[in-house]
């Protein structure tokens, strides 16, 4: 069928009638998902980071070497200790609404995204004081040195630390954010907002960028298009076609096995961030059998990863095996202590799954078509589940659908519980323990999808977090990581580049930390 699909698309693209081209003031734009949480202190996945980045700032940001910068802030100043931090905000920074954004604002969002993110709770814990100076400054006093401090504070991974007026960071948790003002590079229009098909950003004209050279998503941010629409197409063929025929500028994530069409039609098509992403399969800590570490041992023992990585991306993208709770090749690398998995083996898998309880019980997997590379995967898992005898249940669905329930804690199976899920995160989150929520696996349980606790492991994953950068820092990463592979928080099953592509119309994509919307013009 995808076969006769393509034919199809292939067909339409070299003689069928062709979509009116854009207009060159605004940019169409299809992600990789539709975007369903406004808040940017609780969008904790890869499209509400690119959605928070464009409508937010935060104080730092990252530049192309996963360095923190200088971004809201005129000046960062720390004690000679590391106790005592002032940050003071450059002059005349206006939200949406024509508010200058003030100290009181900045003090009420950090608040917020500390006490209620696991990222920023990292920061929460080694806090003693953060206080409001005058309309520009800021003092955070810590308890104790802590080297990332900027690092955090420059959105590493998701949720991330946005400044929001004060009165919206104020507002209790839960409740929505319809109206999304921000003091960012773009307004989010809520008036076009259609749920599941269409989101709309305007170019903010009182945005004032830096004056520094744009580095990864450091230095200006110099908005080019009046507008940026995304446009959500969960199908990949029609997203191929939009962007062949010009109803379409840039799709943000293709699927592997349509890159090779789009070079071909005078697309661009390339990776975009810094590092690979990684593909992984996350058990449920909270339900058996996967609560027994012999449940996960048989996991990790199931799967081959060149099998996994074939069934991703085959021969048309770069894959890498790799046993790593990082990144192969990235600041960390290492995969120390993966000795035990670096080979299939269904009948140790079939042995450990009956030893650790399992008889026969269904076992729920949800994934969803929508992100082709997640619906792969889980048809890879599901036929080695079922190879050793094991009874699963596949659950499909829209991502939008997927996303909160794996974030939902504490569902018995039937009333929304699930036993594992394969899943895939861009490599510049996942690659350090701060920002990888995978590797979060405080007591009581963590708070991302799947929901592990072990104690012993975030005692050394703390321990690395307060190490300086340097020898002794790898050294405490590598004995983190030995210990997770005695723990197996989840499975890793190889890196791949994701790639984006754009029409040849389409100049200034910045190769960075993930996809930047700014610089970006129409010719």
């Amino acid at each position: 069928m995808r076969r006769l699909l393509l034919a199809g698309l292939a067909a339409l693209a070299l003689g069928g009638p062709a979509f009116a081209q854009g207009s060159s003031s605004v940019l169409r734009v299809v992600p990789s998902a539709d975007v369903t949480e406004l808040d940017p202190t609780r969008g904790a996945n890869l499209v509400s980071r690119i959605y928070s980045q464009m409508v937010f700032e935060t104080l730092f940001a990252l530049d192309s070497n996963l360095t923190p910068r200088l971004m809201m802030l005129e000046k960062s100043e720390a004690s000679p200790d590391g106790l005592r931090w002032t940050f003071t905000l450059r002059p005349n920074l206006r939200f949406h609404n024509g508010a200058i954004v003030t100290a009181r604002d900045v003090v009420a969002s950090l608040e917020r995204w500390m006490g209620n993110t696991s990222i920023g709770g990292q920061l929460r814990t080694r806090t003693a004081a953060l206080e409001v100076v005058d309309d520009r400054t800021v003092n955070l006093t810590l308890k104790e040195p802590f080297g990332l401090v900027e690092f955090i504070l420059s959105g590493p991974g998701a949720p991330i630390a946005a400044i929001l007026p004060e009165a919206d960071a104020r507002r209790p948790i839960g409740t929505p954010l319809p109206n999304p003002i921000g003091s960012g590079p773009f307004r989010y229009v809520a008036a076009e907002r259609v749920a599941g098909h269409k989101a709309v950003f305007a170019r903010f004209a009182e945005y004032q960028p830096r004056s520094e050279p744009t580095d990864g998503l450091a230095g200006a941010r110099v908005v080019k298009v009046d507008r940026v629409e995304w446009i959500v197409m969960p199908d990949a063929v029609t997203a191929a076609n939009a962007l062949v025929t010009g109803e379409a500028d840039l799709w943000e994530q293709v699927t592997p096995d349509l890159a090779p069409f789009l070079a071909q039609r005078n697309i661009t098509v390339r990776r975009l961030a810094s590092l690979p992403s990684v593909s992984f399969v996350r058990p449920n800590f909270q339900i058996p059998p996967f609560n027994d570490i012999r449940a996960r041992q048989a996991l990790a023992l199931l799967l081959d990863q060149r099998e996994m990585l074939d069934a991703i991306a085959g021969d048309r993208v770069p894959t890498q095996p790799c046993f790593s709770f990082t990144v192969c090749g990235g600041p960390l690398s290492t995969e120390v202590g993966s000795d035990a998995y670096r080979r299939q083996n269904l009948d140790r898998a079939r042995q450990l799954m009956r030893e650790a309880g399992y008889n026969g019980e269904k076992l729920v997997m949800v994934a969803t078509p929508q992100l082709p590379i997640i619906g792969q995967m889980a048809q890879v898992l599901e036929q080695r589940l079922k190879q050793i005898g094991v009874n699963v249940d596949v659950e499909m669905m829209d991502f939008a659908a997927m996303f909160p329930r794996i974030q939902t804690a504490n569902k018995p199976i039937g009333q929304g519980g699930y036993h594992l899920f394969p899943y895939y995160a861009a490599g510049v989150f996942w690659f350090h323990p701060l920002t990888n929520l995978s590797l979060d696996v405080s007591c009581p349980a963590s708070t991302w999808a799947g929901f592990p606790c072990d104690a012993e492991g975030e005692r050394l994953r703390q321990a690395f977090l307060a190490t300086p950068p340097g020898p002794a820092q790898q050294a405490a990463y590598e004995a983190f990581h030995r210990r997770m592979w005695e723990f197996i928080p989840y499975v890793p099953t190889g890196q791949f580049d994701v790639t984006s592509a754009f029409r040849r119309n389409v100049q200034g994509v910045l190769n960075s930390y993930f996809i930047a919307y700014w610089n970006i013009e129409k010719r």
